[in-house]
């Protein structure tokens, strides 16, 4: 019966496929060969990783708490004689008495009299954990062949064998090593590896890109005023003199108002001096102060004519008047010179980039750029650097870069005004070893100075 209750438990310990079901398959089932009040499987995970895995009567345990704490200290102190033990029977029969007082003084809080520490251990013959078994009748001294015991012990090594498979097989670097360089394909690659590095390819550097247009004009506002309205809806074509924007225009009509009632009235002064002067020769002088006045309000008539003429926001060509939304500018007030938007011609595309500084391999006019837009990153759009600038400038993304300019090599149908992406802008020729560790090389220059 005892041996059938063994091979029962060597199959739930082989369809365990996780350490958590495992360590509960070890905790609980090993009842059926052994009788005791509690069980315990704490596991060793490396220096100060120890802890308690498994309970009986559990399904899941807290590592952090006090019994489980002191359970770990225990295995810790006790895992040099746990290996030290003999192959032939490998349990060790605790006592408080094995422990520093600081252990053995919560003894009879945690555990009975009675308690056996089998140490599993793998193939490699280290100990990976230790299952504790505690009691309150004395375990035998001796094992036979026919005693439970001795499948208890046997039971022992086949939970250590699947623990070891469970939670991950550790080899020396020696033994690692050994077996990866027996393999006929690494040695090959080990041999390839060295003319990998010297394979000619071209230096590259990935920065952030967007569609411009290369002939655009920026319309900024003539004259101090408050924006009104503007006429058409964001990156809407327009035609040369259209009206793309106005100005609110309530106090200089009114202004203009007065000053041609004031125009008016200097006329009518002027013919009426007229008059006088053919009848009294000292109205000769009343005449030329009417028409001295007159021109003065003729020339503030015009003026503010100029100026009305100046609401009107127009189109100098055709293109593309790009700007933000008209609700922003609906009632904003601007300067004179303050730029409302952008006309640009959509014929005429190109790419405005930004070179981190680290990044800048290849600032040369002429150097190939790929785009790769967001929209279309299957679709690369081929492109020339045209212009590189000297002084590095604040990118959108916030870093340190040189502008970049280029046109576009053909005619793209997916580019568009506005579209942003990824640019790839090649250099020069160069090796792998050089490509992949220009960085580190560059890191370790800025640090030593060498």
């Amino acid at each position: 019966m005892t041996d059938l209750a063994f091979h029962a438990l060597a199959a739930k310990v082989r369809a365990s496929n996780r350490a958590a079901d495992l360590a509960f398959v070890i905790c609980n089932e090993t009842h059926a060969l052994a009788h005791y009040r509690q069980a315990a499987l704490v596991g060793y995970f490396g220096a100060r990783r120890t802890r308690l895995v498994g309970h009986s009567g559990l399904a899941d345990v807290e590592a952090d708490s006090p019994y489980a704490l002191w359970l770990a200290e225990l295995a810790d102190h006790l895992r040099p004689r746990l290996d030290a033990l003999p192959a032939a029977a490998r349990v060790l029969s605790l006592a408080p008495s094995m422990l520093p007082p600081a252990l053995a003084a919560s003894w009879a809080d945690w555990l009975p009299d009675h308690v056996w520490m089998l140490p599993l251990t793998g193939p490699d013959g280290h100990t990976r954990a230790v299952l504790l078994l505690a009691r309150e009748l004395p375990w035998p001294s001796e094992f036979g062949a026919e005693a439970p015991e001795y499948l208890l012990l046997q039971a022992a090594a086949t939970y250590g064998h699947a623990w070891w498979a469970l939670t991950g097989r550790r080899r020396s670097i020696g033994t690692l090593w050994q077996g990866l360089w027996s393999k006929r394909a690494l040695r090959w690659s080990l041999l390839v590896l060295p003319l990998a590095l010297l394979a000619p390819v071209r230096e590259y550097a990935l920065v952030q890109a967007e569609v411009i247009s290369l002939r655009s004009q920026v319309i900024a506002s003539p004259r101090d005023g408050v924006i009104r309205r503007i006429t058409v809806q964001p990156n809407t074509p327009v035609e040369a003199d259209q009206v793309i924007a106005e100005l609110d225009d309530t106090t200089l009509f009114n202004r203009l108002a007065v000053a041609q009632a004031a125009l008016a009235s200097a006329r009518l002064e002027l013919h009426q001096a007229s008059q006088r002067a053919i009848e009294s020769q000292s109205a000769k002088a009343e005449l030329n102060l009417a028409e001295g006045k007159l021109r003065e309000r003729e020339v503030d008539v015009a003026s503010l004519q100029r100026e009305v003429a100046q609401l009107s926001i127009k189109a100098p060509a055709k293109g593309v008047f790009v700007y933000s939304d008209p609700d922003d500018w609906a009632g904003r007030p601007v300067q004179t010179g303050e730029r409302v938007g952008l006309l640009a011609d959509p014929a005429s595309l190109g790419v405005q980039a930004w070179a981190p500084v680290s990044e800048a391999v290849n600032l040369a006019p002429g150097a190939p750029m790929t785009l790769f837009l967001r929209v279309a990153p299957l679709d690369p759009v081929s492109a020339r650097l045209d212009y590189a600038g000297y002084q590095a400038v604040e990118a959108p993304n916030g870093v340190a870069s040189y502008q970049l300019r280029g046109h576009i090599d053909e005619k793209a149908p997916i580019a568009r005004i506005g579209l942003r992406g990824t640019a790839r802008v090649s250099g020069d020729w160069t090796v792998l070893g050089y490509l992949m560790f220009r960085r580190p090389f560059a890191a370790m220059r800025e640090w030593c100075g060498c």
